[in-house]
């Protein structure tokens, strides 16, 4: 019998959205679980004696989470996407899933992950309310995919089909190609997402961890599409990019269906970003690259009510900036992408 978790929240009458300074609305909350992971990317976490994960106390709890997306949606947010660290290594979290997805006006609920322990959840994760995932797939060499994350690709495969079985689709799969590592995999990973019937997206480095040498290992999407193994695959006259994503798309060439290229270095895409990111330690972060963050766990804790949370949401997307802007140093970067949640 299916495990049922009972849900408690209020309805309030619905104020107006909540808007950045410069008038984008907010529709999009991305929630950071948990700052912990079971692989070991390099370009997202630090080497291990410069990593530090949030004590456990000052994770919050998911009775705190779901408060937050209730005065999210009451504020105009409608998409909840979970991250990490890895999502699926935070004990309960098909409870936490069931909890968002019964919060009105939540359409869209997503998670993104390694895949890694998708095999086991993507069922339970299904029938508690979860629509779809994204998956970090940047290589399809066994060897290769260990040096790189210290994990087994045959559990990320595993979890693929997990998730197709579970229904948990369109199955999105996201590859950072790194110059000399495996930006000449891009054909075989086109001609993977077309056999599974995923949606592939090549996402560009970008310096979110500190000590990496960005530059080193930074590949643009113009080279990538210079490639005749990618030029063969994808219509190079077909450029779309559909709503406030932040993806452009191109179709393929010889099946149904369309290549994703993010490019947060080389073509910018802030002008319709409408999104927040909370973070596992309650940090309410507005960009990306910036550091600047509200401190929403310790209003939670303090007693604060849902106007007064929803009034330091506002001063979050306020401070939005209208250009988020990477820093190219090694010093100065208060976290790391695993931190952050992407």
């Amino acid at each position: 019998m299916q495990k049922t978790y009972p849900i408690k929240f209020q309805r309030h009458a619905t104020p107006a959205a909540v808007t950045d300074g410069i008038g984008r609305q907010i529709g999009y909350l991305r929630i950071s679980v948990v700052d912990r992971c079971n692989l070991r990317c390099d370009y997202c976490r630090p080497a291990a004696d410069d990593f530090h994960t949030a004590p456990r106390q000052h994770l919050l709890t998911f009775e705190e989470i779901e408060r937050i997306v209730r005065v999210a949606a009451n504020l105009g947010v409608e998409k909840i996407r979970l991250t990490g660290g890895e999502p699926l290594v935070r004990k309960g979290i098909v409870e936490l899933v069931a909890r968002i997805a019964a919060v009105s006006g939540i359409r869209d609920l997503a998670m993104s992950t390694n895949a890694t322990l998708l095999g086991e959840y993507a069922q339970p994760l299904r029938d508690a309310g979860l629509h779809r995932v994204n998956i970090s797939l940047d290589t399809l060499d066994e060897r290769k995919f260990s040096q790189l994350t210290g994990g087994n690709l045959r559990d990320v495969l595993r979890g693929i089909h997990a998730a197709q079985d579970a229904g948990l689709t369109p199955i999105r799969l996201n590859a950072v190609l790194l110059r000399g590592i495996n930006d000449k995999e891009a054909g075989q990973l086109i001609d993977f997402s077309i056999r599974e019937q995923l949606e592939l997206r090549f996402i560009e480095l970008m310096p979110m961890r500190e000590g990496m040498d960005w530059q080193k290992h930074y590949y643009p999407v113009t080279e990538l599409l210079v490639q005749p193994e990618v030029m063969e695959r994808v219509d190079m006259t077909t450029w779309q990019r559909q709503g406030s994503s932040a993806a452009r798309y191109l179709a393929l060439r010889h099946a149904s269906g369309r290549v994703g290229f993010i490019e947060p270095m080389s073509n910018r895409f802030c002008e319709g970003c409408n999104r927040l990111r909370l973070m596992s330690d309650g940090k309410l972060r507005p960009c990306l690259p910036a550091d600047n963050e509200v401190d929403l766990r310790s209003a939670l804790r303090s007693g604060s009510s849902d106007d007064a949370m929803s009034a330091i949401i506002r001063q979050a997307a306020a401070s939005k900036q209208a250009i988020g802007e990477y820093r190219f140093e090694e010093v100065g970067r208060q976290r790391s992408m695993i931190s952050i949640g992407g």
